[in-house]
């Protein structure tokens, strides 16, 4: 049996929140370095990673032009789920959830566990 690294324990962890559907974490220059789903073959996990720096750029761009400061978290809010962003440095996470999750239920979990994340990330 595989051990676990830290990082995928970690998103194990926060899976747990009510509503959670899957959590990425991605690097800036668009590659998956790890995640954890409960959507199957519902999503393309490598495909989320390259689309996600795209969209973490134009975000960061749009800060930048309009001198709004930085990025903390970015919420989208569709009609059957909600994605977030946030950058931990090194990388970012997204996380996907079902409508009926609890948002700042889930913007709390992601910054509790935004250091314990770039530390995973570090080891």
């Amino acid at each position: 049996m595989a051990v676990e690294s830290p990082l995928k324990m970690i998103l194990n962890e926060m899976m747990r929140v009510e509503g959670m559907k899957a959590i990425l974490v991605v690097s800036k220059d668009g590659f998956l370095i790890e995640y954890t789903s409960q959507m199957g073959k519902e999503i393309d996990p490598e495909s989320i990673a390259a689309m996600v720096v795209s969209v973490y750029g134009a975000l960061q761009r749009f800060a930048e032009e309009f001198n709004l400061g930085d990025m903390d978290m970015a919420t989208a809010e569709y009609t059957r789920n909600m994605m977030l962003l946030t950058d931990i440095g090194e990388a970012i996470v997204v996380v996907i959830t079902d409508r009926s999750a609890l948002l700042g239920r889930i913007r709390y979990e992601l910054k509790k566990q935004r250091d314990r994340l770039k530390a995973a990330l570090a080891a």
